[in-house]
């Protein structure tokens, strides 16, 4: 039968494998109380004399027919357990818990070792795993009683929690929940952090405290379960990709999934931008493949030049308005992107013009990118200054403009002194049925104005009637 609790038990090695610096230290003190023996008497190593340990240490002492009484339970423990032992014995314990600490302490009195050990926390809710320093003691008895340091696993929890909201990928830590039989047939949300929620499509109320099944349905529809499950049993690490409907756009994710004591971890990347990239990459080669087997006339090719811009092979203006005359929205439905590279002529002053029509090149292919996924065009006015027509709402327009920001970010130019980092500010307009292309246009270029001189790296909508407002920050 499968355990239905996750525990360690160490003989050696304990300052490599516990996170609390008091195992190693304790551990030193012990060794001194034992002298020539084996095991110390309780008077040489009495907690009294343990100072600053005693918080987080327990005495226990024989109660007959294998269980042990707690006759000694630090005001440490009693905090982050929010409960205490004093006076109870292990019987008050149940099913593996019981077991778990009478045959260790079983164990640790029959041969004399020191033992270190990690178990999954069950009766304190609000704790994962503990860590645990086991030290016999010889009673005036001669009975064997047991100094035991116990201490929550910690992971610096206010710093890790600012890393955590920092990331732009998600992060869930699970706990695997199991039946009575100890097969696995859930597991519960221990942390997700906010990048997680707007990813897997759940709310943080969902995600805090749920469970995966039931928080996050498209784990079921996926078939990402029975992954996460095999990590689990296997032990090893798994990444898988998926694609899911999100507000009527198709987001790709790639989910690391890593085993993580009786649970896993989920790392969750947004990989839609690079699944476009890729798929623009494959049209334009199978498009190169079918320029270069016909032959094109000298009119398609004057009119090509005439409409593209030489530099990034996008509309030029002129290309931009004939497309806009040309090609109407079929659904009256298109929205205005106005885009411009942060501090251009810095990059340009400081690098060269060289570095320079490669960033401009770059934004071109994440613009590109993006329009043609959504049906949409894209244009160079001139310098480091695009525009974008895209049959798409304002809020799809609002995800599809912070998809191309981000998408601009990691990828870095070449320049003689190393890579060089840029970014992009948008501005973004709702093209309103019987409004004039220019009105549209001068309200994204009202909204970029507005991200340029807010900080730059945003995404800023105008709005007709109520002005420019927040949309997007970087």
């Amino acid at each position: 039968m499968p355990h239905r609790m996750y525990f360690e038990v160490h003989s050696t090695g304990f300052a490599g494998r516990a996170q609390s610096p008091d195992i190693s230290g304790l551990h030193e003190l012990y060794l001194s109380a034992c002298g020539i023996r084996k095991i110390p008497d309780l008077v040489d190593f009495d907690i009294a004399h343990l100072g600053r340990f005693a918080p987080f240490l327990m005495r226990l002492e024989p109660a007959g027919n294998g269980t042990f009484r707690y006759a000694y339970y630090g005001s440490g423990i009693k905090a982050v357990a929010q409960f205490d032992m004093l006076g109870k014995t292990t019987a008050d314990f149940e099913g593996p818990v019981k077991s778990f600490f009478e045959d260790v302490y079983k164990r640790s009195g029959e041969t004399g070792e020191v033992l270190f050990t990690i178990h999954r926390a069950i009766k304190a809710q609000l704790i994962h795993t503990w860590e645990r320093l086991v030290l016999p003691v010889r009673m005036g008895s001669g009975e064997t009683a047991f100094i035991v340091y116990n201490r929550p696993r910690e992971f610096e929890q206010d710093f890790l929690r600012s890393i955590m909201n920092a990331l732009p990928d998600g992060i869930v830590a699970l706990r695997g929940l199991r039946d009575d039989d100890g097969h696995l047939i859930n597991a519960s949300i221990v942390s997700a952090n906010p990048a997680a929620c707007l990813l897997l499509g759940s709310s943080a109320e969902q995600l805090d405290g749920g469970t995966l099944r039931s928080a996050v349905p498209m784990i079921l529809t996926l078939d990402v379960w029975n992954v996460v499950v095999s990590v689990i049993h296997q032990r090893d690490q798994r990444v898988i990709e998926i694609a899911h409907d999100h507000g009527g756009l198709i987001r790709h994710l790639k989910i690391q999934i890593t085993p993580l004591f009786d649970g896993a971890l989920l790392h969750i990347s947004d990989i839609t931008a690079l699944k476009l990239a890729n798929q623009v990459l494959a049209r334009e080669q199978e498009q190169l493949k079918v320029e270069i087997s016909r032959h094109r006339s000298e009119g398609d090719v004057l009119r090509g030049l005439a409409h593209s811009d030489q530099l990034t092979g996008v509309l030029n203006r002129r290309g931009l308005f004939s497309s806009v005359e040309e090609q109407p929205s079929a659904s009256g439905i298109r929205s205005v992107l106005a885009v411009d590279i942060d501090r251009f002529k810095a990059v340009n002053d400081r690098y060269g013009h060289s570095v320079g029509d490669d960033a401009i090149r770059c934004v071109a292919t994440v613009l590109k990118a993006i329009a043609e996924h959504a049906g949409g065009c894209v244009a160079r006015l001139g310098g480091d200054e695009f525009v974008c027509v895209l049959p798409v709402t304002l809020a799809q327009a609002m995800q599809l403009a912070n998809q191309a920001r981000i998408g601009v970010t990691v990828r870095p130019v070449s320049s003689p002194v190393g890579p060089v980092m840029f970014t992009c500010s948008f501005g973004v307009s709702e093209w309103q049925p019987g409004q004039s292309f220019d009105m549209a246009l001068q309200q994204a270029d009202a909204a970029l104005y507005v991200a340029k001189s807010e900080g730059r790296d945003q995404v800023r909508h105008s709005s007709e009637n109520t002005g420019v407002r927040k949309i997007s920050t970087g």
